[in-house]
This record gives structure tokens, C-alpha cells and sequence, in this order.
């Protein structure tokens, strides 16, 4: 039987010559630059959890291979559900800090290979694709959006900045452009290219596929995001941004995966379900994040004595009710979920509910905003009464006073859990964390618009008027 990589594969493959360039400086090898080495460890981490006591738990067998069980195409909602259980054991590892572990672009490549002859002579090479991934669990990072300049004209008029397709030649064809907000590159394995954002007229534009990101001719532009040695999140999870510039990258036919404007407009429509896959996914990662944040907040205000307080209650139960909210969105999209596309219905592959996926776009990005404001009133003060880590102040005169404990904590406890929480909701890390979530979707009204098309589309809207 074929086996996923380890943790040890995984960070040797990063040593691959890939150019990264970091806060201007060229970057040697990425698994030991103290901006990288922390995100790539904790990926190293869950790969080796794959061979683990927990195998069982997080993966399944599909012709020969073991693969995450995420990488395997759902025909059921045991599947599903198997898939979230999954899901979940790994992000609940990151508490769900990171937005783009191992399993996170499987919500893509397992819809496009269920579908695969709607990319026509591509449809060999989808497939393909996710045979060769789902073995290897690939660690990829998504580059689908275009850098933010000239977006009052379509992409297509932007040829000098955005990415395209400058020629074909027998071996497949040559990318020029840029990518931006490409989250994770610098540790990932490969990228999956593709367009995402005004509809694209010119086929050279409208390409798709999956590129290793030490390919010659690309380079990566990651900005750090300074944190100190006792920020625990921000040395563990950190996945910088990058704008990817390809300057005439090959990309072999093999793994070319759509090259026509038509073709890409319906993959971006949600023709074969990835969409609502990648809520799924998002959901999934999204409350652990949530429960994560709401025990250690819970635990504060013990700390602090401040727990009985109406107020402070009344913001601990709104933090838990939106991980409620975002847990329960993403089992309904379990319980209404079915069959997708038009295939042969004795090997259908189930996709996530659209409605219940549709819903949680739209409530996440607001989420982890509402939670960071609530968080920072209950907590107050606490959370800037941390003067230095509890190890440069051993020895200093003040030691007794500053290093006291409260509330049942001793002084590491204390200093430990208002630290982690700094990080959560008011250090740079935190900041950066509520635009992602702000961001992961795109632009909020996109979303809202599609969601009254859906229900226009569906006839929810003629019936409810009747």
C-alpha cells in the first residue's frame, strides 16, 4: 500500500531552490528562517500524524493508496461526515490558525476529478492530478487572485501585471504574470493556479493548473508580521501572504487543467461543487478556531475575577454562540447534502449543501471581527497587563509582584493565557487574522449578490412570493 509523506519528506521537499524573497532579503532555506520555520514544523507535525495512533482516525484507502480522507471523493453523508471528523482532528491540532494545511485545496482537486469530463481534453490530467496528490497528501497553496491594480478593467487588458498564457509549445505551455495574496506559498509544495474575480473573455487568461513552487522562473515576495519569542500563535502558525511572479514558467500539459474562458466560468460558477467543498473545509477549520479562542477567554476571566460579571457573560456566550453557529452551518451542509452534476448516478459523487454553504460565506467574514470586539472589551486591560515573558522576569526585583498568580493560576498559567490571547485578538497576528477571515471569500457583496441569485435560480424566491 502506498503511503502519504512524513513530516521529514515534507520539509526536505522545501529545500527544492524555490526563490523567496522576505521582507526584501533573500531566503536561503526556508524550513530554518525563523519567519518560516515555525509554520513549517506544526505542517511537518500533522503529516506525521498520518502515521500515527491517529491514522485510522484521519485517513482512508482509495485504489491502493492512503491518502486524508479529505483526498478521497465523497459518495454519501457517511462519507461526509467521515471527512469532517477528519477534517476537524487535524485544524483542532492548529486550533484553526491555519488556513491552508495540507487538506485545504483537496475541496478543489476532488471536485474537478469527480467531474472530470466537464474539462474536456483536460479531463485526463484532473484526474491525474488528484491520483498523484491524494498519494503524496500534496501541501499546496492557491494562487487565484489578481493583484490589486487596474480592477476597473477586465483582467484581460491588464496583460502586463496579471498572469496569462504568453505561447504554447509541445511540453505544455509558458505563464507570465502575478499572483497576489498567495497565503502559505513559501511553505507549500505546489501551486494551484487559476482565476478567481472579473469574468476573463481571453483564453490565454483563463488558465488553470498546478505548478511546484520551486519551478524555475518563479519567485515569491512574503512581508513578515514581527513577533516576539512568547507569542505562541504567531511563532507556531504564521502563513505570510505572497505576491508569486512567474516570468515565463513551463508548465508541462500534464498539468495544464483548464485553458478556455468558458471552461472557467463555470468552474468558478460552482458547476462541479468546490465551492461549497471549500465551506466545508473552512467551516470545519473555523470552529476550532472559535472553541479554541472561547475556552481560553472563559479561563481569563476566571483569572482575572471577573467571570460573574453579566456583561463579560453575556460576551463569552455571544463568542460561543457564533462557533455554535458556524459548527451547525457546516453540518447542515452534511444533512442536506446530495448528489452533484450529471455523472452516472450508481457512482455519484455527494457534494456539501449550497444553501448552508452559501450562509456560512456569508457570516464568516463578519465572525472572527465580532469576536475579536468582544474579546477585547471583556478582556481589557487584561490583555495589556503583560510587561516582559514570565522567563525575563525570574529574577528581577519586581518578580513577586509581577509574576503573581489569580484566580486558581499560578503566574505561568496567567502569563501564558493572556499571552496567547494578545496574539489571538490584539497583537499583529490577530490583526492579520481578522482580515483573512474578512477576505477569505472575497469581497462580502459578491457574496450576499449570489446568494439572492441562488435563491432566484432555485425558485426559492417565486415560491416564498406564492
Amino acid at each position: 500500500m502506498t503511503e502519504p509523506q512524513t513530516g521529514s519528506d515534507y520539509l526536505a521537499s522545501l529545500d527544492d531552490g524555490r526563490a523567496v524573497v522576505h521582507d526584501g532579503a533573500r531566503v536561503e532555506r526556508v524550513a530554518d528562517h525563523p519567519a518560516f520555520a515555525g509554520a513549517a514544523s506544526t505542517i511537518a507535525s500533522l503529516y506525521d500524524r498520518l502515521h500515527g495512533d491517529e491514522a485510522d482516525a484521519l485517513t482512508t484507502v482509495v485504489d491502493g493508496v492512503r491518502t486524508h480522507a479529505f483526498y478521497a471523493i465523497p459518495r454519501s453523508r457517511d462519507d461526509l461526515r467521515g471527512q469532517r471528523d477528519a477534517i476537524r482532528a487535524w485544524q483542532r491540532t492548529t486550533h484553526g490558525w491555519m488556513g491552508r494545511t495540507p487538506e485545504t485545496l483537496a475541496s478543489v482537486l476532488t471536485s474537478m476529478a469527480a467531474h472530470a469530463s466537464s474539462y474536456g481534453r483536460f479531463a485526463d490530467g484532473v484526474r491525474g492530478t488528484l491520483a498523484r496528490d491524494a498519494a503524496a497528501v500534496t501541501h499546496y497553496a492557491q494562487a487565484l487572485v489578481n493583484p490589486p491594480v487596474d480592477r476597473d478593467l477586465p483582467p484581460d487588458e491588464v496583460g502586463d501585471i496579471f498572469l496569462h498564457v504568453v505561447r504554447e509549445t509541445d511540453e505544455g505551455v509558458v505563464l507570465r504574470g502575478a499572483k497576489a495574496v498567495v497565503t502559505g506559498a513559501a511553505t507549500a509544495q505546489r501551486l494551484l493556479v487559476s482565476h478567481f474575480g472579473g469574468e476573463v473573455q481571453d483564453d490565454d487568461f483563463a488558465i488553470a493548473a498546478t505548478v511546484p513552487v520551486g519551478a524555475p522562473g518563479i519567485t515569491l515576495y512574503t512581508r513578515g508580521t514581527p513577533a516576539r519569542d512568547d507569542q505562541p500563535l504567531a511563532t507556531r502558525f504564521a502563513e505570510h501572504d505572497a505576491l508569486v511572479v512567474f516570468d515565463d514558467v513551463l508548465v508541462p500539459w500534464e498539468d495544464v487543467l483548464i485553458r478556455d474562458a468558458e471552461t472557467m466560468l463555470a468552474h468558478n460558477r460552482g458547476a462541479v461543487g468546490w465551492n461549497a467543498r471549500l465551506a466545508f473545509q473552512s467551516a470545519t477549520r473555523l470552529e476550532a478556531k472559535l472553541e479554541w479562542i472561547a475556552g481560553l477567554a472563559v479561563r481569563a476571566t476566571e483569572i482575572m475575577g471577573t467571570g460573574e460579571l453579566r456583561g463579560v457573560q453575556a460576551a463569552l456566550g455571544e463568542v460561543i454562540a457564533l462557533r455554535h453557529t458556524v459548527a451547525g452551518l457546516r453540518d447542515a451542509m452534511i444533512e442536506q447534502a446530495g448528489p452533484v452534476g450529471d455523472d452516472d448516478p450508481a457512482g455519484r459523487a455527494w457534494g456539501p449543501a449550497v444553501e448552508p454553504a452559501l450562509a456560512f460565506s456569508a457570516l464568516a467574514p463578519d465572525a472572527y471581527g465580532r469576536m475579536r470586539a468582544l474579546l477585547q472589551t471583556a478582556l481589557a486591560s487584561g490583555l495589556a497587563h503583560l510587561p516582559l515573558p514570565a522567563g525575563a522576569l525570574a529574577d528581577h526585583p519586581d518578580a513577586a509582584r509581577l509574576l503573581r498568580g489569580s484566580g486558581g493560576a499560578d503566574a505561568t498559567e496567567r502569563l501564558a493565557v493572556f499571552g496567547a490571547l494578545w496574539d489571538a485578538v490584539a497583537s499583529g497576528f490577530g490583526a492579520r487574522h481578522e482580515l483573512y477571515e474578512r477576505s477569505h471569500w472575497g469581497q462580502p457583496e459578491r457574496t450576499h449578490v449570489g446568494i439572492l441569485g441562488h435563491a432566484r435560480a432555485t425558485g426559492r424566491l417565486d415560491a416564498w412570493q406564492n
